[in-house]
Order: C-alpha cells, then sequence, then structure tokens
C-alpha cells in the first residue's frame, strides 16, 4: 500500500481530505478482498474512513504549534490480513497571528525648544507567523499635539521614533504629547496592532511673569478695618510648569507698613486703620518672580496708587424694636399696618434718614420719609398655600439709610411681624374627590368602603367641616359619617343588579357665614365569581351525513356567564361521548367540529357532553353542561364483495343453449 502526503493549512478544519482507497489493493476477492483502513494510534486532529479511507481532520492545526504529522494506517481485508503504510502531513502557515508589541505603553522624555533631530523613543513587535507574514512596518498613525514632527525609522531591530523640530510646552497640555504607533505584517490580507507612546515634555523658563495692569489705581474707605483686602493683583507666565509657570510665582510689596501682599495669591490687605486726613494716598509697587534660579529668574514690575476716600461714619440705629402689628385678612388698599423709626446723629443729609423695604415686599409698601407702613391692595391671604407669599405676608423687612455722600445703612435691618386675623373665606376642599372607588360584590353590610377628606384652612369655626350625602342621590345603599367621613354599606352589593354608584357629598365649614363645596365619589363594585355558565338550549340535535370532511363546523354553542372580566371567560371542553377523539370543540368560541372523517357503517350516533368552565380564580370557577346530540346519516360509500374469490364449474361439451353453469 503506497500513501501519498497531503498539506493542510491550519484554518482548513472538516473542508480537507486525503484518500487512501486506491492506496491498499488485494487480489482476493469477496470479503477477502474487502479493505478496510485503521489509524495505529487514533489522533486527535485527524479522522479516517475505515471503508473508503478518507482522512478528514476532526481539530484545528496551528503552524507555530505543530507544523508536520506523522500518522501509521493500516489497512485490514475480510480475512485479517494487514499491513502499514504512513501519512505525513505538512502544515502551511497562514497569516493568522497579529504582531505584539514587547510593552502595552512606551514612554520617552525631552526638552522643549531642543534643536531636531531627537531621539525620543523605541518600540519593539515580534509575530509569530513565517516569513513573509512576519515582515514588520511601523508607523505613527495619530498625535495629540505637533502632528507632522514626529519620524519612525528602523534601528538595531528597533522602530524608533525621533522629533524633527523644536517643541514648544506651553502649546503642550500637561506637558505630555500621546502618540499611536501601528505595526502592519507582510501577510495578505495584512494584521496590525497599535500601541499608545507617552512623550513628556519638560519646561524650560523661557517666559516672564506679567501683572495684567501696569498700574493699579484703587479708592478705599477711611472707615476699612485692619486686614481688610484693598485688592488682588494678578500675574501670569506663560511657562505652563509648575517650576517655572504660574504656580511658582512669588510676590512682594515695596512702599508702605500700612499694606500687606500675600506672596502667593497677589492678596493686598491692610495692617492697621487708615485715616485719610494723615495720608490721602499711597504709592505702592510689587514684584513678581518665578521660580528661576540666579540669572534665569525672570521678574514682573507692576505699581498699585491707593487713593482714600472720607466717610459718613455713623449710620442710622433703630428705635422701639420690636415691631408687631395686627392686621384682618382681605384688608382693602392703604389700610395703616404700623410706623418704623430709625435716628441718626449726625447733622444735615447725613442725619436724614430714609427707609425702604428690602427685599420688595408685593402686599406692603412704606412712606421712604415717615416709614408708615400701607397695604398695596394685593390679597392678604392668610391660608395661602405659596410659603414665599405667607412668609411675605407675615414679615415686612425694612433698612434705613442716610442722605450721606456715600450713604450709610443701619448695620441690621428691622423686622415687623404681622399678626393676620381670620377671615371665613375658604370654601372646604376634598383632598381625595373625585374619584372611582373600587369594592367587591358581597361585601356584608356595614363595612368601610372609603373615606372622604375634606380640609379647611380657615381657623377655629369657620375651618369645622361636617359631611353629608347630598339629598335626592342614589344614597340607600350608604351612610356617610358627618364628622369622620367613612362611608360604609347598608346593604350587600350585587354588580349584577348595580354596577356603578355615583355619590354626591356635600362639605360646609361652622362659620357665622358658612361655606359650602361639593364633588363626586363613584362607587365601582367588583365582580365576584357567583354566576354560573349557562347554555341556550342545553340540548343541541345535529345530522350530519357521514362523508363531511375533517375540520367541519357541527354545532355552535351559545353560553352565558353574567359576571364579568376573567369570571365571564369561558373555556370549552367535550367530556363524555367523544371516546375515539372524531369531534373537538373550539376552547374559546365553543364552535363544535368534526376531528376526522365519519363513518355510518361503524357508528350511527354520539352523544356528546359539553362543559364550560369560567376563568374565575381557582377554587371557585363554575361549570355549565350541555348536551350535542349528533345523528350520522349514510351515503352509498360500500361496493359490492364476491362471497368467493372465484369460481369453478364443467360443462359438457354438447349441452343446449341457455342451460345453468354456475350462481355466483
Amino acid at each position: 500500500m503506497s500513501l501519498s502526503p497531503s498539506a493542510l493549512k491550519p484554518s482548513s478544519v472538516g473542508n480537507r481530505k486525503a484518500n487512501f482507497g486506491d492506496g491498499a489493493t488485494d487480489g482476493d476477492i469477496g470479503t477477502f478482498g474487502t479493505v478496510h483502513y485503521f489509524f495505529n494510534e487514533e489522533p486527535d486532529q485527524f479522522s479516517l474512513d475505515s471503508r473508503t479511507g478518507w482522512v478528514g481532520l476532526r481539530a484545528g492545526l496551528d503552524y507555530e504549534l505543530m507544523r508536520r504529522f506523522t500518522v501509521t494506517v493500516l489497512a485490514r481485508d475480510g480475512g485479517g490480513e494487514e499491513t502499514t503504510g504512513r501519512l505525513r502531513v505538512n502544515v502551511l502557515d497562514v497569516n493568522d497571528n497579529a504582531p505584539l508589541f514587547q510593552k502595552e505603553a512606551y514612554l520617552g522624555m525631552l526638552r522643549e525648544n531642543e534643536q531636531g533631530p531627537q531621539y525620543v523613543a523605541r518600540v519593539r513587535a515580534t509575530d509569530e507567523d513565517s516569513p513573509p507574514n512576519n515582515h514588520l512596518t511601523y508607523t505613527i498613525t495619530s498625535a495629540s499635539a505637533f502632528p507632522g514632527y514626529f519620524d519612525i525609522l528602523m534601528q538595531e531591530g528597533y522602530a524608533v521614533i525621533s522629533v524633527n523640530s523644536p517643541l514648544d510646552y506651553e502649546r503642550v497640555p500637561a506637558g505630555r504629547i500621546h502618540l499611536t504607533v501601528m505595526v502592519r505584517d507582510g501577510g495578505s490580507p495584512s494584521l496590525n496592532s497599535s500601541v499608545g507612546v507617552t512623550l513628556e515634555l519638560f519646561d524650560e523658563n523661557d517666559n516672564p511673569p506679567t501683572f495684567s495692569l501696569p498700574s493699579y489705581i484703587v479708592k478705599i474707605s477711611e472707615k476699612i478695618i485692619a486686614g481688610a483686602t484693598v485688592l488682588f493683583v494678578n500675574a501670569t507666565d506663560l511657562d505652563a510648569s509648575r517650576e517655572f509657570g504660574q504656580a511658582s510665582l512669588i510676590y512682594s510689596l515695596e512702599g508702605s507698613s500700612q499694606f500687606r501682599l500675600n506672596s502667593r495669591s497677589g492678596e493686598i490687605t491692610t495692617t492697621a486703620m487708615l485715616d485719610r486726613e494723615l495720608k490721602a494716598e499711597y504709592i505702592l509697587i510689587v514684584r513678581a518672580v518665578d521660580g528661576g534660579v540666579g540669572p534665569q529668574q525672570k521678574t514682573g514690575i507692576a505699581t498699585v496708587n491707593i487713593t482714600i476716600l472720607d466717610i459718613n461714619d455713623n449710620a442710622p440705629s433703630w428705635s422701639d424694636e420690636p415691631y408687631h402689628a395686627n392686621v384682618v385678612e382681605m384688608s382693602p388698599l392703604d389700610t395703616d399696618v404700623l410706623s418704623v423709626l430709625a435716628v441718626d446723629p449726625d447733622d444735615g443729609n447725613n442725619g436724614v434718614v430714609e427707609y425702604r423695604i428690602s427685599p420688595p415686599n408685593p402686599f406692603y409698601t412704606i412712606s421712604n420719609s415717615t416709614g408708615k407702613i400701607r397695604t398695596t391692595g394685593v390679597t392678604l391671604d392668610r391660608e395661602s398655600a405659596d410659603p414665599r407669599n405667607a412668609l411675605l405676608m407675615r414679615t415686612i423687612v425694612i433698612s434705613a439709610s442716610d442722605r450721606g455722600t456715600p450713604p450709610l445703612r443701619a448695620s441690621v435691618s428691622t423686622t415687623v411681624f404681622v399678626n393676620l386675623l381670620d377671615l371665613n373665606d375658604n370654601d372646604p376642599t376634598f383632598v381625595n374627590l373625585p374619584f372611582v372607588a373600587e369594592v367587591l360584590e358581597g361585601l356584608p353590610m356595614g363595612s368601610s368602603v372609603f373615606k372622604v377628606q375634606v380640609e379647611d384652612p380657615d381657623e377655629d369655626n369657620n375651618g369645622l367641616v361636617t359631611m353629608a350625602l347630598q339629598v335626592g342621590m342614589p344614597r340607600l345603599d350608604f351612610h356617610l359619617n358627618r364628622s369622620t367621613g367613612v362611608l360604609t354599606s347598608t346593604a350587600p352589593l350585587d354588580r349584577e343588579q348595580i354596577a356603578q354608584y355615583h355619590l354626591r357629598i356635600v362639605a360646609h365649614d361652622a362659620g357665622q357665614f358658612p361655606r359650602t363645596s361639593t364633588s363626586t365619589l363613584t362607587i365601582t363594585v367588583l365582580d365576584v365569581n357567583d354566576e354560573t355558565p349557562t347554555f341556550f338550549p342545553r340540548r343541541y340535535n345535529v345530522s350530519l351525513q357521514e362523508d363531511v370532511p375533517r375540520d367541519h363546523a357541527v354545532a355552535r354553542l351559545n353560553c352565558s356567564d353574567n359576571d364579568a372580566g376573567l369570571n365571564a371567560e369561558l373555556s370549552y371542553f367535550i367530556t363524555d361521548g367523544n371516546q375515539d377523539g372524531k369531534f373537538s370543540v373550539g376552547f374559546r368560541n365553543g364552535v363544535v367540529r368534526t376531528v376526522v372523517g365519519l363513518d355510518r357503517e361503524t357508528q350511527a350516533a354520539y352523544t356528546l357532553v359539553i362543559e364550560a368552565i369560567d376563568n374565575g380564580p381557582a377554587g371557585s370557577r363554575r361549570t355549565g353542561t350541555a348536551t350535542v346530540f349528533v345523528e350520522v346519516l349514510d351515503v352509498n360509500d360500500n361496493r359490492p364483495i364476491f362471497l368467493q374469490s372465484s369460481y369453478e364449474a364443467s360443462v359438457l361439451e354438447n349441452v343446449a343453449n341457455g342451460t345453468s353453469v354456475l350462481q355466483v
């Protein structure tokens, strides 16, 4: 037996075979000449058809793990004679391995302003495939900054990344440039992988600090306290690193001990009380130096001109605090509320006080000269649900200031607390009506059905509410507690008699002039499965010819259930008379149909018992029964049959015509 080698690609599982049916011959005939093939040792990767000698793949091949397989094949004839052959399978490489970088990420470093070219990083990838599939080429596919400034070339097996032009640190966010390098193999189609390369750029101190203004002009009051902020000076440094940039700046101050400068924030504050009459103007010099050392340190300079302004140094103060007033809600326009008073010991306009409601209050107005408060005519509603309006109705915040230049305001505002007196101006309000309440039918008499909730924001009797069912409404089956609002049943409820009640509820308060509200409560009676399915008629008589086709409609049953929903949804079953399965009934529609053909000669009549079961809750389902009598009518569907399969008779050759020979 001679065996030919096969070359298989590793991706061709199940679609390549080697035929050894012609490789073994046997000169015998019959069973002794029939050859079957077997592996000497069953390999995991190959299968062998024992009759035809076809060798096939049963598992995938991987060139990178095993490039050649050698298996021994046995050929055995029907007499037990054997011979062996050897099969060598060479695995050809395909480009099934993408190139892989030796690291998950690479890092490079460079100082700004360095002249190119500068080598910053090198990367390397490997590919387990064989040539030419493992021939690798590298490209830079993206750069987060300075695209086009980078090149990549091969040196000693590495892809070396270089910068061809100087870089500016201030144009690079966080001082890092992120590159993406892609390697592609020589396969067809080729495979590729990408890796990130982070280039860390170091800053050079090439920018001096610059103040936002060359000269700051500030005017402050002579009343300013020690430690108060005069202004913030601000310098910027275009260098972006913490070493030389904005974070490295240190401020210094020259010119007066009356002021202090925070060396980091640039805040200028006073160190003592100022007196404009002693000195009205200060000229200060501020410097900002960056983090450079020695000759590399850079400095910015600005001037600060501070002018001290004279002040009106006595503020108005309140008299006769606290303030309380009683006002009836719904008071008309210009109703007097109260007068407030503030005094100022200063002379002239500096001692003349002006009043103002602050923040503005839409319900009240004040005379800016006398301090008299009146209503504006906007409705004062003691029961207002708006929390902002409720607060503004009850509290009037008033500020006072003199007419000095600049004017001084009282150190604190004063508050007038208003007590709003009640009027019966609100109707009772139903909290949970109108509403549709659902109750089960059959609920016992006296059961609680619903609780009506009513609110009246008025006080005392003005807010005391009682309730009643409106006279003339269909309320004989219910009773409403006048004070609690609990509605109870006074009779058993039957959905099949009354499915829904519409009750009119009246609520009124106990004020001197009562106010009334009405609303509707709808009671929906939910169904309970208390009705039995009923057939009409209960017996059906049907005549059918025996040759009616399959699925013929025999009878359409009429059944109803007075319940509702699932309780009235019916399912139909044949429970008797259908032992041979000739008929079926529609599970939902109740249509009786033939399942197979009928045969009158086998059975001439059927009495079917049909049950209809509702879909009420398990354990409470109800059933109705009907009878369908089916008479099968005859058709001529049987041929005559001879009593014997053959007949034999003997006749004399000279018998006369008409002689009886045989009766069949």
